[in-house]
């Protein structure tokens, strides 16, 4: 499962060498103009720092510690350096986190694609790439946890050949599939909240039937008996779709409730007619620009939450992580990125951890069964959240 890293060390130490070669055979001037990124050197060496960097959230063993090992030893630019550093320690954190949350991965692979050739300019180069992981959970069948993102990596010219100097990720806000370092605050508030998740789910209601119940928060209208079953296939088949384009809509820039929305669909969620900006209203149509092709409800974060809990009391807040079930829906604030006080986020429970800790699927950067403990840990400092009764 971890990356092949004696092949690839090899093919990024050839591809380097003869790189490098190629550059000293000529005159500065020469090789500026003849020594153009090597493709394949380049995707080489980001695709071992990536495999190495995911490591380090696996239980011991020698294959994690040496792909680690390695991309900490993979030469980068100076200015990267200590954004490598905090890069790792992230992962340290998380590590720790899911540890105290009950969450273990026995394995990690990870592949890299190019998309579209590296562009070189003077002694820069830049690559875009689609980065696909899927992590294995340890000591049980859980279903893998997997994610797709696209990063840009920008390149320097060092000593002949070619060192990573830059990581932009390009897919919704980055914590969403990069851990963050936390400061000591937050890393202490962080591993309170693993803490109180695991002993949620210790304790939590457990509601595995798909048909759940018809519960009745106070206020709540029960409209409907929905399909939690097709709620969840919808969103587990088209979380990480294959091939990458293939799914039923149109997708927004920044598509994790438009994708949700899809998926209550899916599960019976009628559509409601009215002008798009209305929080009454909730529809889909697919209607060509410059005409909305849904309503406000239908793909916000915030407009969703007025319509399904206020409008259409089609959901109601739970009273914490512990009381969800299959197909809920958790929203959550993300500081700089969504306005203060709203959800900035949309997710799905597809599945539970034998430890029944809940796993989250969502667009924006694809992600299939990712455990809420991991996202709880990057939010959990006054970010709030919000679990629905769907």
């Amino acid at each position: 499962m971890i990356i092949r890293t004696a092949m690839r060390r090899a093919a990024i130490a050839a591809a380097v060498t003869g790189l490098a070669a190629s550059v000293l055979a000529s005159s500065p001037a020469q090789a500026a103009q003849a020594a153009p990124a090597d493709d394949k050197a380049l995707i080489e060496a980001a695709r071992t720092y990536f495999a190495g960097e995911n490591a380090i959230t696996v239980e011991g063993g020698a294959t994690a510690a040496n792909a680690t090992r390695e991309a900490q030893d993979l030469q980068v630019a100076a200015t990267f350096r200590a954004v490598r550093d905090n890069r790792m320690e992230a992962r340290e954190q998380l590590h720790g986190i899911n540890e105290l949350a009950g969450v273990r991965y026995s394995a990690v692979d990870t592949e890299l694609t190019p998309v579209g050739r590296a562009r070189t300019q003077g002694d820069t180069a830049r690559l875009s790439v689609r980065e696909d992981t899927q992590y294995t959970f340890a000591g049980s069948k859980d279903e893998p946890y997997s994610y797709t993102v696209r990063h840009d990596l920008s390149f320097a010219r060092a000593d002949g050949g070619w060192v990573l100097s830059k990581i932009a990720t390009q897919d919704g806000p980055a914590n969403l599939s990069t851990p963050e370092k936390l400061d000591p605050a937050e890393l202490s508030a962080a591993r309170k909240a693993a803490k109180e998740l695991r002993a949620g789910a210790a304790k939590g209601e457990k509601i595995t039937d798909p048909a759940k119940k018809a519960s009745s928060g106070t206020g709540v209208r029960v409209a409907a008996a929905y399909d939690y079953s097709a709620m969840v296939d919808f969103a587990t088949k088209y979380a990480k779709p294959v091939p990458e384009d293939n799914v039923p809509y149109e997708r927004d820039t920044n598509d994790c409730t438009n994708f949700i929305s899809h998926a209550l669909k899916a599960g019976g969620w009628e559509r409601v007619l009215g002008w798009y900006r209305s929080d009454s209203a909730w529809w889909y149509t697919g209607n060509p620009w410059p005409l909305p092709r849904h309503s406000w409800t239908w793909g916000g974060a915030p407009n969703w939450q007025r319509f399904a809990r206020d409008e259409s009391e089609r959901v109601y807040e739970l009273s914490g992580p512990s009381s969800l079930a299959i197909a809920d829906v958790v929203q959550f604030e993300i500081f700089d990125y969504s306005p203060p006080g709203q959800p900035g986020h949309t997710m799905m429970v597809t599945d539970f951890t034998s430890d029944w800790m809940p796993k989250m699927s969502y667009h924006s950067n694809d992600t299939l069964n990712k455990p809420l403990s991991e996202i709880i840990a990057e939010h959990s400092t006054g970010e709030k959240f919000w679990y629905f009764r769907t």
